[in-house]
């Protein structure tokens, strides 16, 4: 529902403007009324908006109202082929455990090294972390 409001603050609800006068003629040159309807010369009802809809949409098979990519499928991803245009409706905690089961998969097991010592070293914040030295790390020419 969107409130428009005139120059003076008054707020208008179109909404509603239309809900109280559907058989009202619209103003323009296009001769419908405010459900969509289209008029004939005395005010009389031609065709109904669905049946307009409906006589366009069979006329023009290619239009549809599915939403899908201009871009296509991405490449690393399998193209989805779905029997209905419905989508699969996840909630965010759905989506939030999937991502986190497939980051625990994904995950391998550390290698253990060990670890000799630690050193100070200072980030750009002027902070000092202390940051394990590895065995491996060390040799003879440092």
């Amino acid at each position: 529902m969107v409130k428009r409001t005139s120059n003076k603050g008054q707020v208008i609800d179109m909404d509603s403007l239309i809900a109280q006068n559907p058989d009202t003629p619209a103003m323009g040159n296009m001769r419908v009324n405010a459900k969509g309807d289209t008029l004939g010369p005395n005010g009389e009802v031609v065709q109904r908006s669905e049946e307009r809809v409906r006589a366009y949409y069979q006329e023009n098979p290619k239009s549809s109202t599915a939403k899908s990519s201009l871009k296509g499928p991405m490449p690393d991803q399998p193209e989805s082929t779905q029997s209905d245009l419905t989508p699969e409706v996840k909630t965010a905690q759905a989506q939030k455990t999937e991502q986190d089961q497939s980051v625990m998969n994904a995950v391998q097991e550390p290698v253990e090294r060990p670890i000799a010592g630690y050193k100070e070293v200072e980030d750009a914040d002027g902070n000092i972390e202390m940051v394990p030295v590895y065995e491996d790390d060390w040799s003879d020419e440092d």
